[in-house]
């Protein structure tokens, strides 16, 4: 890869070089977009997967929180509370920080937490009216995720309950 940079850069050398009126400027602008081309991997789509019961009682999840569940369906697939974040990836529990500055959800958590590879999202719909039901309260709602270059890698709107 480093090889296929170096020849990219020393030909781009020899053509600016070569050329009549060439734009030093230009030339440093142009080996610059090839090398963050390089630096750029496609973006990787993620599949959260449902967070089960068994996946609370494994990692200890109980207690107030507010999940988000994708369409109208009841499958959770992130859980926000106060003091962390849960996704489930390939079968795993992945915990994610709090973003403490960010807008506090109705009953528990925050709009956004942050992990080392990946951040979330949880915006409720403006003007979204709230469902109550016993012990749970829900709204339309929208999950983003973002990799660690800020760019989309999951994004669904569904319904983000909040209860105990």
């Amino acid at each position: 890869m480093r090889v296929k940079l170096a020849i990219v850069c020393g030909m781009a050398g020899l053509l600016a070089a070569c050329s009549e009126g060439s734009d030093p400027a230009q030339d440093a602008a142009d080996v610059a977009e090839i090398e963050a081309m390089h630096d750029m991997p496609a973006i990787k789509q993620i599949s959260p997967e449902h967070i089960r019961y068994p996946d609370i009682e494994k990692n200890n999840l109980f207690g107030v929180s507010c999940g988000f569940a994708p369409g109208n369906s009841m499958k959770i697939l992130f859980l926000a509370q106060d003091e962390h974040g849960y996704m489930k990836l390939d079968g795993k529990i992945v915990t994610l920080a709090p973003d403490k500055g960010s807008a506090e959800l109705p009953v528990t958590g925050f709009s956004k937490y942050d992990g080392k590879e990946f951040s979330v999202t949880i915006a409720l719909d403006e003007g979204s009216e709230a469902q109550e039901a016993i012990e749970l309260t829900k709204w339309r709602g929208r999950m983003t995720v973002r990799d660690h270059k800020d760019r989309v890698t999951f994004d669904k709107d569904g319904l983000v309950g909040c209860g105990a």
